[in-house]
């Protein structure tokens, strides 16, 4: 430890990496919070200063709200809306997020954003016991983001009901007879 004691274990798991390294962007003036401020188009509070990927608290659109996801797909995709926007061209980067894991026999691909406590009803679609289901967290009657468990190709799905920000009839949610394409628009 810091001061020098030493804890007994048999396992021992580091996490890394999950503040952001904003310190050059703090001593350019830059405004930082949870990483480097941006806006949709990932431009900083410098009109001239762009910020990409782990590092850029980025407006999001169709989730109102600043938000900064750890995931490889915003250093994939951030860039190209960075690079339209500083060539003058309408961007803006509004990819729901998301990301997926393996862990021994479960599956899951989680699509959205939700903060412990802003949600108001988790419905779920499926067998949970049997553990191929999808959760939907809901607040005010539209759905902020759903996870996959054992239940494949359908995140693109998950996605386009986020982005479409509707209120859902939860009973009909929960049926698996109605097609989910039904609660995307």
């Amino acid at each position: 430890m810091a001061d020098g004691s030493h804890v007994p274990a048999e396992a021992v798991i580091v996490g890394v990496g999950i503040t952001p390294n904003a310190q050059l962007a703090s001593d350019a003036g830059l405004e930082v919070g949870n990483g480097v401020v941006v806006d949709a188009r990932l431009r900083s509070s410098d009109p001239d200063i762009y910020a990409a990927g782990d590092v850029a608290n980025a407006y999001h659109p169709v989730l109102g709200r600043h938000i900064r996801v750890e995931h490889w797909a915003n250093a994939l995709h951030q860039p190209q809306t960075a690079a339209r926007a500083v060539l003058g061209q309408d961007a803006a980067y509004d990819l729901v997020p998301y990301f997926y894991t393996d862990q021994y026999d479960l599956g899951m691909e989680y699509a959205g954003y939700v903060e412990p406590g802003g949600y108001d009803q988790v419905v779920f679609r499926g067998d949970v016991e049997g553990r191929e289901f999808i959760a939907f967290w809901l607040g005010g009657g539209r759905v902020l983001a759903g996870m996959s468990v054992n239940i494949w190709d359908v995140n693109e799905v998950i996605q386009a009901i986020v982005r479409g920000g509707r209120v859902v009839d939860t009973d009909r949610l929960a049926d698996v007879s109605v097609p989910l394409e039904e609660f995307a628009g």
